[in-house]
């Protein structure tokens, strides 16, 4: 602390102040502004928000359509038309658990069917198997679907009585553009686009996104100007974009502020750096050399809890808190401010960074000008001035207790937002042309990932862990490549080639699968660090070292041309640790799915499905040798829409949380022995070019085939229709694994340990197990009995809903339900009487308590 007050003071004495600069990842509320005041007393004003996806274009285009700027909140769950030009808003794409729950709603089936929902973009994506219609097209073609929709819309005219200004501007950004044109680049054909566009037309609250990043893929302004323009031509659209309550990522300092600052550091303009919670070094391109420019400052300071790449130049750290060890609020959009409090002590020797702000400012500028005590003090006086205007009449104290104790405040958004509609902009695009391929060239697309983000993740043993949802892989980076061209140059599934750009180069295994074009590379953002902790995976790829320093003039961002980039197979090899068993289901109809024809007709006849229920009446003296068990009270039971599960892994990752799941690392899952008790399966769909996702926990049989083969009663049927683990019985001899058809038990290879302090996050409700036991899930026991003995202490049964397991809690979509199949009322009871619902190889007569809800399919140009 002594060392930045000393450096912090001789700056002052040169009246060098305004060379001190403050660069934090995003920051909101009381802690935002403390760091503006403090900057302002220490003579700076200098805070740079940095976060490598900051939508400069997305916030460009509605600058020039809407004359908006910012990012606004978009309202999926009232639009009943969706467009997606590259955003992947069920991953990382601005609110993406707030998103899918919107999505969810938005794809219920109604009397007409199905919202539509079409994805356009380079890669097959978690948000693009989730469409009606996956529209591939190289990186760049994008804007020119969006241009072709829009001749239709206006040119045929699809949309009566638009605007003039508004068809002026479109007219602006189509000129030049014939269709011919369009259909040769994209490949993609005229019916399809006028099917598109027609369906945009004939939609009441039509919506167009776009993913505005413009590192990820070339024109990323010209696609999000053009998906604006669709919505700006469509009165209806407006219903689904909300301006009065805009993203926070909309006060994201651009690339442009980020390379002014970069190219100062450069020339010695920056005498005192302060970072927090930001890794410039790692997530910008490596052409930028931000590490050069680190090296001519002469102090650094990192407030970082990590040793990442950035903090490792730094001169000084004085780590700060993790959220968990902080007091602190956020406010993601106007009209919602969320509270944060600590949840333990300080792990280590750390300080909240509003504490550590404070102490400095204490002794430059003395106690006159930092009067509060620690920024504790600092946020409730802030909440308590907030409550005077909030809550007139409400004493300060009370106003600052009631929202700590509801964790916030919100205020309710209106039902149906409504953007005016202002005169766009004449934007004529200069998009970077698609360059024609060689023989052995390839387009090149980089994605950010639902674990790992930018990066940030990528320490978590948790999401490491965690497969990939499209190509399972874990522990690890990757190039996904198609598998015709695979074969074609000789490259199979692990062999590590090199990807060379006009920028730089990068070296990773290849995984040969059908989600990108045949001349398209994608490769996933977030590995390779070379400092971040001991479970970040340093080998293989960070793909930023392929892209270029420029910065785009129109967007302030990263300026992405479409360059082409070759590719060299190594002789070299390492094994890719994934977890699928199979691509495809080869017709065992497991990932079950229905037509939007086939689910009205049963809901017409009211048919209810055949099942083997997990309960007397599901026995049949014929068929089964062993009478039905006897449950008392409960017979514990789930239920999984497979329509509205959107394979994300949040349960998953839930699970292993609250079950003190082991982590095991690359090398035993390349051996098969994954500790997950809740797996998502994945089966790509070639009839419908997209893929399946099926959620696969123990299934809790009446009937378990586990339970006859146990030489010790391991695996024990409880009162409850619990499939209950003994583990004091176990002795390991894996019979029950070796019965069991749907393969969700796990043994114990090892006594795996959690190095401090990560042991600290084990669940005391839960047994940690040891080497030589067999595990799988319990339908999360220890939270039944929870229920129960309250349930005791009132002198009641477990109510329907007062509790549910970890992965149900967890998904953002809703998709599990659990509950009691005993009583009748029960969501469960209700759920399983659709004629959707079917249970996963019910013809071994399992019996099994978890049951399943079809997708629903649909023609995406039926209509």
């Amino acid at each position: 602390m002594n060392l930045l007050t000393g450096k912090l003071g001789e700056i002052a004495a040169r009246g060098k102040a305004d060379r001190i600069v403050f660069i934090s990842d995003i920051v909101s509320g009381t802690l935002k502004d403390f760091i503006t005041f403090w900057l302002s007393e220490m003579g700076s004003s200098e805070h740079i928000i940095y976060e490598p996806f900051s939508y400069e274009p997305l916030r460009k285009a509605h600058q020039l359509v809407f004359g908006m700027d910012g990012i606004p909140s978009y309202r999926l769950d009232q639009a009943d038309f969706l467009v997606s030009f590259g955003a992947g808003f069920l991953e990382t794409w601005l609110s993406n658990v707030e998103y899918a729950r919107q999505f969810a709603a938005f794809r219920t089936p109604h009397e007409k069917g199905k919202n539509p929902f079409f994805f356009v973009g380079p890669r097959m994506s978690l948000t693009a198997v989730n469409s009606d219609q996956w529209i591939a097209t190289a990186p760049g073609d994008e804007y020119l679907v969006a241009a072709g929709m829009l001749k239709f819309l206006v040119d045929a005219p699809l949309i009566q009585n638009i605007p003039s200004k508004q068809r002026d501007a479109v007219k602006a950004f189509t000129s030049g553009l014939s269709m011919e044109a369009i259909t040769g680049r994209t490949g993609i054909p005229e019916e399809t686009l006028r099917l598109m566009a027609l369906q945009f037309s004939r939609a009441e609250r039509p919506l167009a996104l776009a993913e505005g990043l413009s590192f990820s893929i070339p024109n990323a302004t010209e696609t999000a100007v053009a998906a604006n323009l669709l919505c700006s031509v469509h009165p209806g659209s407006r219903k689904a974009i909300d301006f009065q309550n805009p993203s926070i990522h909309g006060t994201v300092d651009s690339a442009a502020r980020m390379k002014e600052i970069s190219e100062k550091m450069k020339h010695g303009e920056v005498d005192l750096l302060l970072i927090y919670n930001a890794n410039p070094v790692f997530s910008l391109p490596s052409s930028w050399d931000f590490q050069k420019s680190l090296k001519r400052i002469p102090f650094i300071v990192s407030f970082s809890s990590a040793m990442d790449e950035t903090t490792e130049s730094a001169h000084l750290i004085l780590p700060a808190h993790t959220p968990l060890e902080s007091w602190g609020d956020y406010s993601p959009r106007p009209g919602i401010t969320g509270i944060l409090q600590p949840v333990m002590g300080p792990v280590f020797d750390s300080r909240h960074v509003g504490d550590i702000l404070l102490a400095a400012g204490k002794k430059i500028k003395g106690p006159n000008r930092f009067p509060t005590e620690n920024f504790y003090q600092i946020l409730r006086n802030s909440w308590q001035v907030q409550g005077e205007k909030k809550a007139p009449g409400t004493p300060p104290e009370g106003f600052w207790q009631e929202t700590l104790q509801q964790g916030g405040t919100w205020e309710p958004e209106s039902r149906e937002p409504a953007i005016s509609l202002p005169v766009p902009s004449k934007f004529s695009p200069k998009p970077s042309k698609v360059p024609d391929l060689g023989s052995k060239d390839f387009h090149f697309t980089a994605f950010p990932t639902i674990q790992y983000y930018d990066g940030r993740g990528a320490n978590r043993p948790w999401l490491q862990e965690m497969p990939d949802p499209i190509a399972q892989i874990t522990w690890g980076s990757w190039v996904e490549i198609h598998p015709l061209k695979a074969r074609e140059l000789g490259i199979q599934k692990g062999d590590i080639v090199v990807i060379r750009s006009p920028h730089g180069s990068m070296e990773v295994p290849a995984f040969p699968l059908s989600t990108v074009p045949l001349n398209t590379l994608a490769v996933p953002i977030g590995q390779g660090h070379t400092h971040y902790g001991r479970f970040a995976v340093a080998e293989y790829g960070n793909p930023m070292e392929l892209l270029p320093d420029r910065i785009d003039k129109t967007s302030k961002g990263m300026f992405r041309p479409a360059f082409k980039v070759t590719l060299e197979k190594k002789e070299r090899h390492v094994p890719v640790a994934h977890t699928d068993g199979s691509l495809f289901q080869h017709d065992r109809d497991i990932a079950r799915s229905i037509s939007i024809e086939e689910y009205r007709q049963g809901v017409a006849d009211q048919a209810e499905p055949h099942l083997y229920l997990p309960l007397p009446e599901g026995y049949d003296p014929k068929k089964d040798f062993y009478p039905p068990h006897d449950h008392v009270d409960y017979r514990w039971s789930m239920v999984i829409d497979l329509d509205r599960c959107i394979g994300c892994g949040a349960c998953v990752v839930a699970c292993y949380a609250e079950n003190n799941v082991a982590i095991v690392g690359r090398d035993q899952i390349l051996k098969g022995r994954e500790m997950s008790w809740l797996r998502i399966q994945r089966y790509f769909d070639p009839d419908w070019g997209t893929a399946r996702f099926l959620p696969m926990p123990c299934m809790h049989c009446d009937n378990a085939p586990c339970e006859s083969v146990c030489p010790v009663y391991a695996p024990h049927h409880g009162k409850e229709g619990l499939n209950n683990q003994v583990y004091n019985r176990c002795i390991g001899t894996r019979f029950c694994a070796q019965n069991c058809p749907y393969k969700v038990r796990r043994f114990n290879w090892f006594t795996f340990t959690r190095p401090e302090p990560l042991n600290w996050q084990l669940n005391p409700d839960v047994t940690v197990r040891q080497k030589g036991v067999m595990e799988k899930c319990s339908f999360c026991v220890q939270r039944i009995i929870e229920a129960k003995l309250r349930a005791k202490d009132e002198g009641r049964k477990v109510r329907d809903g007062e509790f549910t397991t970890a992965c149900a809690q967890t998904c953002p979509t809703e998709a599990i339900v659990f509950g009691n199949l005993m009583d009748p009322d029960s969501r469960v009871s209700r759920l399983i009487k659709e004629h959707r619902t079917y249970q996963v190889l019910e013809h071994l007569n399992t019996k099994p308590a978890v049951f399943y809800l079809k997708k629903l399919t649909q023609e995406p140009f039926k209509s």
